[in-house]
């Protein structure tokens, strides 16, 4: 488990006690909670007086720029210099509370990709496995060969389909956790680890790809589009977007 996925068991419970909504609705109401926690966050921990005043103190200072109509290098150099300065100034201020009420939503991001991205195929459906570099597999169950990689039978819920190297040591799992890559552990997996597990480290199989299919949420757009990430990003922008209009938050 990684750090973001610590939430991850919380948010499956308050997402269990509505699991009678639509996916579709589920997922936008996500979205507009982790706007809203993180919004939250970022108002109570930003200095909004200080903000708001940089503001103002950074349109007066644009206004008397564009206003110079003198052609002294040295006149003009100050009024550049207190502009990008409050500039500056802002970046500064607001970059900690942004960075610190977004972690929120990132844990939130993390969980939702997981539980609304791949589908579960139903037990016995057909899913094409390759591998990089291509690998001799053994199987725990039997699976067809191609040119391609490998045709497997989904596993039942609770079974695993295992693959060995041909030495008898095991390489990787199907149906103990679902996602469409499976990799050798990296750094990053210490923040977000992998559903599916991982490759050893010392093997020469640097990557296994399942061909899972994407739950789709919109009708309309391309296909990256219609996965949680079109639905969940678009409907998390829009209302934080609306959150700050409403609440007037710097």
């Amino acid at each position: 488990m990684g750090l973001f996925d610590i939430p991850a068991p919380l948010f499956s419970a308050a997402n269990n006690l509505v699991s009678f909504l639509p996916d579709t609705l589920r997922l936008t109401l996500w979205a507009i909670l982790g706007a809203g926690v993180s919004m939250y966050l970022y108002l109570k921990m930003s200095q909004q007086g200080a903000i708001g005043q940089i503001k103002k103190d950074t349109i007066i200072a644009r206004k008397a720029l564009s206003s110079y109509e003198g052609t002294e290098f040295d006149e003009m150099m100050p009024l550049a210099t207190r502009v990008l300065g409050l500039s500056g100034k802002h970046f500064a201020v607001v970059l900690g509370p942004a960075v610190l009420s977004s972690l929120p939503a990132l844990a939130l991001i993390v969980w939702v990709s997981n539980q609304f991205g791949v589908a579960v195929p139903a037990a016995g459906t057909k899913i094409l496995v390759t591998t990089t570099p291509s690998t001799q597999l053994v199987w725990s169950d039997t699976v067809s060969e191609n040119d391609m990689g490998y045709t497997v039978d989904w596993p039942a819920q609770n079974e695993v389909l295992t693959a060995r190297g041909e030495d008898g040591n095991q390489l990787f799992q199907l149906g103990a956790g679902t996602a469409a890559l499976i990799h050798k552990k990296t750094w990053w997996n210490s923040l977000i680890a992998n559903p599916a597990g991982y490759l050893p480290e010392s093997g020469t199989l640097e990557l296994v790809e399942v061909q899972l299919p994407m739950q789709q949420f919109l009708p309309w757009g391309p296909d990256w589009l219609r996965d949680w990430a079109g639905l969940f990003f678009i409907t998390l922008l829009s209302a934080s977007i609306g959150i700050k209009v409403i609440f007037k938050i710097h």
